[in-house]
């Protein structure tokens, strides 16, 4: 019996953050670093807004993605998006992730993420079954020893920030251990 081993490359799909935005978060970080207990935070380079998580492709796979993911990038015009407030996920007491919110035109957002789900579905790709969440992850791995003096609502940033104009997305490959993490396949502009 002989096996063929298949290139396979873990694969999203994701809006970047232009410099500004990168740089508020950084400065956000920096203000509230001792009051944010989590061990693990993102590059800043790999900041940014998932649409699909796609998973492990066949690498020979991604060119027929790039063409279905062009065609969901056509059926959109450029919208605004800015940085929201920090939240998490999981519980207050044990937060898997801290992550800061998105703000603007959420419905266009949403909709991008629609047809990118539609433009997938067709090459095996199914969409998760939970809501559509957008956020930035920030940091991940609680720091147990810290639990006590963990309080959200001390880093709330009560700033308006500048927001930016998406202009298309990009399909991201995941590179585990590295940082950063994340390298760009492809660019998919409107």
């Amino acid at each position: 019996m002989t096996s063929t081993s298949h290139r396979k490359a873990r694969v999203f799909t994701a809006i970047t953050l232009p410099e500004h935005a990168k740089k508020e978060i950084q400065k956000w970080i920096q203000l509230h670093k001792n009051k944010l207990p989590f061990r693990n935070f993102t590059h800043r380079e790999d900041y940014h807004i998932t649409l699909q998580f796609l998973g492990d492709t066949e690498v020979s796979e991604i060119p027929k993605l790039c063409d279905a993911l062009r065609g969901a990038a056509t059926q959109l015009q450029a919208f605004p998006l800015g940085i929201g407030e920090p939240g998490i996920f999981g519980s207050s007491t044990h937060p898997r992730v801290l992550w800061r919110g998105v703000e603007g035109e959420l419905d266009q957002l949403s909709t991008l993420f629609e047809y990118i789900v539609k433009s997938t579905l067709p090459l095996g790709y199914i969409p998760e079954d939970r809501p559509y969440r957008p956020h930035i992850t920030v940091a991940r791995k609680f720091d147990e020893s810290q639990k006590m003096t963990w309080n959200l609502d001390e880093i709330m940033s009560h700033e308006t920030l500048d927001t930016w104009l998406v202009e298309g997305f990009v399909l991201y490959q995941t590179y585990p251990g590295q940082k950063p993490m994340y390298k760009v396949i492809e660019n998919f502009d409107f």
